[in-house]
């Protein structure tokens, strides 16, 4: 039903779906004056955005490796936010120390015998674990807020389900795991992963920094926390689950809180992918585009993609070749 889509050059671009992804692209269309609107539908998707933990990390896994384009990425991504709060009016970036503690002795041995294959540049190791540098997480919902107030005062955002009738220059789907569902992009190999994350008040939990140890406590405010996350791939309901809320409080007394009290259930479902690698670029036939695929590092992963897609719209750089849909071309073959 796309095949009959119309080029109209005198038109602006269209951004379907107002999550993270969306709404960072968004930004970086106003920055870059490209003329777009920008809009979602509330009662069709429902985003992963309001569900996030939101974390930022450079370094990832037990062996503590430097995560993917870690230097690249979080060059760009402090000034990026700093300046996205001061164009908002409001706070949601919170840069903080990440603490990683050792899950035993054997663990410890097997990291200190291994330093001199872990870059050491946002590590700082002490006797009872690793702690991070330039961590820390975004509101992501609250930034999807008062980017959708923004958008709606300068007239680029409707709530409004989009339609293959429309008529735009082109149209860019920020869908995030419903984009499996989307008929342009239905072979495109996602892995959609659900979650649940578990807000909680307790005297317990430190303030200061966010632990990571099998799942994470994340300070919020007024002794309020998070605590996260599960994984689901079986089925991607907004619906809270009776196991993911039990694994969340083992989770808690892992981490050496057992006194708490549940305060709000929040529900997503990750826009992950099989390679673990976004899904970006315009179609190679039609006048659509996608940016999608981000997984659980969208925070980090967003900015630094959106500013290289709009490059690639303005015909001043390439996107890297794995992270475009160029590398599933064999997929669109009419």
């Amino acid at each position: 039903m796309y095949i009959g889509f119309k080029v109209e050059k005198n038109k602006p671009y269209l951004i379907v779906g107002q999550g993270l992804a969306g709404s960072i692209l968004a930004h970086h269309f106003l920055a870059a004056q490209i003329p777009f609107e920008i809009w979602d539908d509330s009662t069709t998707y429902f985003t992963s955005s309001h569900a996030a933990g939101g974390i930022f990390n450079p370094v990832t896994g037990r062996k503590l490796e430097k995560t993917w384009l870690a230097e690249a990425l979080f060059d760009y991504l402090p000034a990026f936010y700093t300046a996205l709060e001061q164009r908002l009016e409001t706070s949601f970036y919170f840069p903080m120390p990440l603490f990683r503690p050792f899950a035993n002795a054997e663990m410890r041995t097997w990291l200190e015998d291994r330093k001199a294959q872990i870059d050491h540049n946002y590590l700082e190791w002490t006797s009872a674990g690793v702690w991070v540098k330039q961590a820390g997480w975004v509101d992501a919902s609250k930034l999807v807020l008062a980017s959708r107030d923004y958008f709606t005062h300068l007239g680029l955002f409707h709530e409004r389900a989009f339609s293959p009738s429309e008529r735009f220059a082109k149209v860019i789907f920020c869908e995030g795991f419903h984009g499996q569902n989307n008929p342009l992009w239905a072979n495109l190999p996602f892995l959609p992963a659900k979650g649940e994350l578990l807000i909680f008040q307790s005297q317990q939990a430190s303030k200061e920094y966010i632990l990571s140890k099998n799942g994470f406590i994340l300070p919020l405010k007024d002794d309020q926390f998070k605590v996260g996350a599960t994984y689901r791939w079986d089925e991607f309901s907004n619906e809270v689950t009776a196991d993911a809320q039990a694994e969340l409080r083992s989770k808690l007394i892992g981490m050496g809180v057992t006194d708490q009290m549940a305060m709000e259930t929040r529900v997503g479902v990750r826009p992950a992918t099989q390679d673990r690698r976004p899904f970006i670029g315009m179609h190679p036939h039609l006048p659509v585009g996608i940016f999608n695929g981000f997984g659980s590092k969208g925070v980090s992963l967003i900015p630094y993609f959106a500013r290289a897609f709009v490059r690639e719209i303005q015909g001043e750089e390439e996107l890297p070749f794995d992270v475009s849909i160029r590398r599933f071309a064999h997929l669109f073959s009419l």
